[in-house]
C-alpha cells in the first residue's frame, strides 16, 4: 500500500519515482530562476550530432536541432532491449535489442560555450505487431539535467543525470556522456 496516496493502486515503486521527480522539479525550478536572472547575449548555436553513452537507453546516435535561441529538439536512435510476451512453447520472455526512435526537448541556460541543460522526452518502440510482456512497455520516458559545452564549428560535449523510466518496468537513475560535433 502506498503511504503517500493511501491506495493500493499505487505501488511503492511508483510513489518513490513520484517523490524523486517532485524533488528534482523543485530543485530545477529554483536553479532556473537564478540562471534566467543572469542571462547574457551569446553566439548562435546551430545543429549538433553526437553519440551518447548512458542516457536514453545506454547507447544512442543523436541529432540536436535549434528551435529557438535557447530551445533544442533532440532526435535519437537508441539501441534498447525490448521484452515481448512469451508464446505457450517458450520458457522465458523473448528479448530483442532494436533501434528505437526517441525525441527530447531541452532548454539551455548559460552563456558563451558553457550551458546547463534541462529536458524531457520519450522513446517509442518500433515494434507494434507484437505483444509486450507484462513487465515491459513500448513507451520509455527520459530526461536530462546536465552540463553542455557547445560552440558553432567545434567539439561538442555533454554530461549529466539522465533519468530513464520504462513504463511497467523500472526507473533507472542513469548518467549520460555525449561526444560529437556542432555547426
Amino acid at each position: 500500500m502506498c503511504l503517500l496516496h493511501g491506495n493500493e493502486a499505487f505501488g511503492p515503486c511508483l510513489c518513490f519515482v513520484y517523490l524523486i521527480m517532485r524533488f528534482l522539479t523543485t530543485i530545477l525550478a529554483v536553479f532556473l530562476i537564478n540562471l534566467t536572472s543572469c542571462a547574457q547575449e551569446e553566439e548562435e548555436l546551430g545543429t549538433a550530432v553526437y553519440l551518447e553513452l548512458g542516457g536514453k537507453g545506454f547507447f544512442s546516435a543523436n541529432a540536436d536541432l535549434r528551435l529557438g535561441r535557447r530551445d533544442r529538439l533532440g532526435m535519437a536512435v537508441t539501441l534498447m532491449d525490448h521484452e515481448f510476451a512469451k508464446q505457450v512453447f517458450e520458457e522465458n520472455y523473448p528479448t530483442q535489442t532494436l533501434p528505437t526512435p526517441g525525441v527530447i526537448y531541452m532548454h539551455l541556460f548559460g552563456k558563451e560555450r558553457h550551458f546547463f541543460e534541462a529536458g524531457v522526452g520519450c522513446s517509442i518502440s518500433p515494434v507494434f505487431w507484437k505483444a509486450y510482456s507484462p513487465y515491459d512497455s513500448p513507451l520509455t520516458l527520459h530526461g536530462v539535467l546536465g552540463y553542455r559545452y557547445q560552440r558553432p564549428d567545434h567539439f561538442f560535449f555533454r554530461a549529466g543525470f539522465t533519468p530513464f523510466y520504462r513504463v511497467n518496468w523500472m526507473f533507472l537513475p542513469l548518467v549520460g556522456l555525449s561526444l560529437g560535433y556542432s555547426w
